[in-house]
């Protein structure tokens, strides 16, 4: 019998080097509003590179097995409400680092004394850190017209952040003990719920 004859090898698919919006959220498992939110905060440039795309995708979800981490889940940049003292709300990885820490530990509906025991404190934007803070203290609350709980200003410590090209910066002055769970938590994704920007990361039930 004859040696077989086999039907020659399919062409590899083509990747293309850009995703559209749709795309882009489908691998990254969130809502297209949600790569909005990346794009224009910067961590997403237009058009939209697929090996980017990948890198974010490949991150675990951050699990914590004691105590919890706070978690501020922010937006992208935009101008403050009139007459507070700061110009921006959310993220954008041009931010200087005092922009960064206007629009991150201000003013938020929170429980202070949970925050200031938790320690840390990572700013999330589409379920992607961009920031870690060590908060120290709270420094004064106020309300807003029309609302009946009060929104708290901390004050904190930078211990990572991100800036263009989704590049993490570890500042060198973190405490000795809280730089590794800083790294862990910007190479991860943070999913919480809750009904605010301030959410709590617990220890996922057993079983």
């Amino acid at each position: 019998m004859p040696l077989p004859t086999f039907a020659p090898p399919s062409e590899p698919p083509v990747r293309s080097a850009t995703l559209t919006r749709p795309q882009a959220a489908g691998r990254l498992g969130i809502s297209p509003a949600g790569v909005d939110k990346l794009v224009r905060a910067g961590v997403l440039d237009v058009p939209i590179a697929t090996g980017r795309v990948e890198e974010l995708a490949l991150r675990d979800p951050l699990q914590v097995v004691d105590g919890e981490l706070t978690v501020l889940r922010i937006d992208a940049r935009a101008e403050a409400y009139p007459g507070e003292d700061r110009k921006y709300i959310g993220f954008h990885v041009a931010h200087s680092n005092d922009e960064l820490e206007q629009s991150s530990l201000r003013w938020w509906r929170s429980d202070p004394a949970r925050v200031l025991d938790n320690v840390l404190l990572a700013v999330t934007l589409a379920t992607f850190p961009v920031a870690v803070y060590r908060v120290t203290n709270r420094v004064n609350e106020k309300y807003r017209e029309g609302e009946d709980q009060p929104r708290h200003h901390y004050a904190g410590q930078l211990l990572a952040r991100v800036h263009p090209g989704m590049q993490a910066e570890h500042l060198k002055n973190a405490p000795g003990h809280l730089r590794e769970l800083a790294k862990q938590i910007m190479a991860s994704r943070i999913t919480v719920s809750s009904g605010g920007p301030i959410g709590y990361l617990e220890p996922t039930a057993a079983g």
